[in-house]
């Protein structure tokens, strides 16, 4: 058999063999999202789920666990995010056999609401900071006997540069001269701790109970700041910081340098890791281009 590098299950075979996993009776699933990881909406008779399988020679399991138990901790704490449901054996993460190998899951508990629509407004602003505050502060407490790898300098800059440059070194002095300035801008910063990863409003639902965060897949510890760096870029900047509450003069001297470490994370993104799922054409979708262009820009106001 030759080697798979991704496969996507059936969504209703997947429901039916997960049905006895969990202890419920899955009718079915359908298919909600296939990028990184592929996300199924799956459904009992009355509820509905929503499942994360994880894609192969990703994260490690217990780094999952790490995420799961986060999103327990914060919930604990009061911050609206989804419930992760166990399987079974009390277990918040499984493994799926496929072709490729063994993929972790999650299953999380449906919420009901919606998207934030444009026209953004401050007040909107202001409540996503005010539900940031929330995350930062329930999760500077939180710790977990499982770890995972931490958004430091090594692991969302360094890392990243020198797999761009094994593919594409065009850009070279760029990225090395972007990342040394990185590096001296951030090395007397001291605010760390458990960082969203993906502070956008696409992470974001309007409900009933108020503003409910999602996705942690980009969760660690890190400088805080790295969580203002794409709202800072909004024309509703200064709502936010309102509804936040504490974005010091500190936060806001590195933010520039760590917009440049977020441009340089997805840049890896678009072309050492999409390419290998969605081939070497996605480097033409304009992702790549684009996420250059900023750092182009960066260069000349930090540089």
């Amino acid at each position: 058999m030759v080697p798979t590098l991704r496969s996507l299950p059936d969504p209703d075979a997947l429901a039916e063999h997960l049905a006895a996993r969990y202890g419920l009776g899955f009718t079915g699933a359908v298919l909600l999202r296939s990028l990184v990881n592929d996300v199924y909406e799956v459904a009992t008779d009355d509820a509905r789920y929503v499942l994360k399988l994880y894609r192969y020679d990703g994260r490690h399991p217990d780094e999952i666990r790490w995420e799961t138990g986060l999103s327990a901790h914060l919930q604990a704490a009061g911050v609206l995010v989804p419930s992760v449901v166990p399987l079974l054996d009390d277990d918040t993460v499984g493994l799926l056999e496929t072709p490729e190998g063994s993929r972790a899951f999650t299953l999380s508990t449906y919420v009901e609401g919606r998207k934030p629509e444009r026209p953004f407004t401050d007040e909107l602003y202001s409540a996503f900071g005010a539900r940031l505050a929330a995350f930062h502060n329930a999760a500077g407490n939180y710790t977990s006997p499982y770890s995972r790898r931490p958004a430091d300098v090594a692991h969302r800059l360094d890392e990243p540069v020198e797999q761009i440059l094994a593919v594409d070194n065009s850009e070279e002095n760029l990225l090395r001269s972007l990342a040394d300035a990185v590096r001296n801008n951030l090395a007397q910063y001291s605010k760390a701790g458990t960082c969203h990863g993906d502070v956008t409003l696409d992470n974001v639902l309007l409900t009933k109970q108020g503003l409910l965060l999602l996705d942690f897949d980009l969760a660690a510890v890190g400088p805080l700041a790295a969580d203002f760096a794409g709202v800072a870029t909004t024309p509703h900047w200064e709502a936010f910081k309102a509804g936040y509450g504490a974005v010091t003069a500190e936060d806001e001297a590195v933010i520039p340098y760590l917009q440049v470490v977020g441009s340089i994370f997805n840049l890896r993104f678009h072309i050492v890791d999409k390419p290998r799922f969605r081939g070497t054409e996605s480097r033409t979708e304009g992702w790549a281009a684009a996420e250059l262009e900023g750092l182009r820009a960066a260069a000349e106001r930090l540089l």
